[in-house]
């Protein structure tokens, strides 16, 4: 017998009953665990159930009636399922109650939740804890302070779950999966020694976990983030190439397109926008764009903004026509703030410089006005390029001027105000070129989370 999963010898002794007592009651709570790794296993079998013999074998109840072993076999076999299908109906009754009990708990104050999860066996489900961590994750994007606080609370859900009801393996599953995500609510919130810290401790758990593929490949997954935003764009790529794997091994089109999306993205900032295309074309023709809508948009937009990269400002256009639409489901300003910029970026892709000038212009304003001073240095050199290539120096003067004075007060670090400096410099003495903007743009989207990072123009 696995020390964590029943081997398919055991359960087939098991549905006919030749187990001992302690063997026997070892499989029965670990099927009612809510083990992943079994679920699809249990799923497999009670589909085959239906019309075949345990494990795959043809059936055979029907037509070996003098077969003595057969009403043995068959009672063995219904005593499996009975057993599973309890186990079922456990976990869907848990997964039921879940949602309204986590409605209570967060109508809490925050002391008095971690009071009532330490002691109230009513919260101590395995499925609020997945409710809780599927929240933080879901709330990163609008809100990581709030994603933090429910990946801290799933966390403490997970060290109160029973391990001799649920698996032991189970909870370490859990427990990895609420350090993975707390580690990516940090990662947001721009704490990147805490986000490292996270993901290194749910790497741990997740060892003495199932083994369950998708929990690695979630951890990956979040991983190959924090890679990225510490401006490891290349390596962050090579991980999620395992990612890809791992989902296209499990025949997860979702979490395959879902991680390729991912990586066409960090392709795009790593400077190369043409296979970025390739792959976010083939990662959306993955993804269910009903279960994750936010992600359908962030892929067309970063498509479309990767064809103006190339020099297909036509074809970014018509791209981004047949979605704007889609811009208006979600009310936020950084989202609004993203289609302003790319309209500026693809007007001045098509040629049409004074009303991309006019966009541009509008789209720096308001990021400085949200004192986000990264978006707003991106936003100035796509204006001091405009500029460039209109042969308009003085204004390059001014602007890179403007630029260093006001994102010194700024969420700009020192080594990102040294390439920013860089460039006033090149200005004042007419050495700006669309290449520096280049180098400064890609260095920039590198440094933003990570302030060690430092700007070394490439050699003339």
């Amino acid at each position: 017998m696995d020390s964590r999963h029943p081997v398919r010898g055991s359960l087939e002794s098991f549905s006919r009953g030749e187990l001992d007592a302690a063997e026997e009651r070892w499989i029965e709570d670990h099927l009612r665990s809510g083990c992943a790794v079994c679920q699809r296993e249990v799923d497999a079998l009670l589909l085959r159930s239906l019309t075949c013999a345990p494990f795959g074998e043809p059936p055979r109840f029907a037509e070996d009636e003098g077969d003595p072993g057969q009403h043995e076999g068959e009672a063995g076999w219904d005593r499996l399922v009975a057993n599973l299908e309890q186990r079922l109906a456990l976990v869907s009754a848990e997964r039921r109650d879940a949602p309204d009990l986590l409605a209570e708990l967060l109508g809490y104050e925050p002391r008095e939740r971690e009071i009532l999860l330490r002691n109230s066996g009513r919260f101590q489900t395995l499925a609020v804890c997945e409710l809780l961590i599927e929240q933080s994750f879901q709330e990163g994007f609008r809100n990581p302070a709030g994603a933090i606080a429910l990946a801290e609370l799933g966390l403490l859900v997970a060290g109160e779950l029973n391990g001799d009801h649920y698996g032991h393996s189970v909870v370490h599953d859990l427990q990895a999966r609420a350090w993975a995500y707390l580690g990516n609510a940090r990662r947001i919130a721009s704490d990147l020694a805490g986000a490292e810290q996270a993901l290194a401790n749910a790497e741990r758990f997740a060892e003495g976990g199932s083994a369950d593929p998708l929990e690695e490949a979630r951890i990956l997954d979040l991983r190959a983030s924090l890679l990225s935003d510490e401006g490891r764009f290349e390596q962050a790529v090579e991980l999620l190439d395992v990612v890809i794997d791992i989902y296209d091994s499990l025949r997860e089109p979702h979490g395959r397109g879902r991680a390729m999306i991912s990586k066409g993205l960090f392709l795009g900032y790593a400077g190369w926008p043409e296979e970025a295309i390739r792959i976010l074309r083939k990662g959306l023709g993955l993804i269910d764009w009903d279960r994750e809508p936010r992600l359908v948009l962030m892929a067309r937009h970063n498509l479309a903004w990767f064809l103006n990269d190339c020099g297909r400002g036509e074809e970014a256009g018509e791209q981004l026509q047949r979605f704007r639409h889609t811009y208006r489901q979600f009310a936020d300003s950084w989202t609004e703030l993203r289609l302003v910029w790319l309209d500026g970026r693809i007007a001045a892709g098509q040629g049409r410089r004074e009303e991309a000038e006019e966009i541009l212009r509008e789209a720096r304003r308001r990021f400085l006005a949200e004192a986000d001073g990264y978006d707003a240095s991106l936003v100035t050199l796509d204006l001091a390029n405009l500029y460039l290539e209109q042969g308009r120096p003085a204004e390059v003067k001014q602007l890179a001027a403007e630029m260093l004075e006001v994102f010194v007060s700024l969420d700009v670090h020192r080594h990102a105000r040294a390439a920013l400096a860089v460039f006033q410099q090149a200005a004042e003495l007419d050495r700006a070129t669309p290449r520096l903007i280049r180098e400064i743009g890609s260095y920039l989207r590198r440094a933003r989370r990570n302030p060690d990072l430092r700007f070394e123009p490439a050699a003339a």
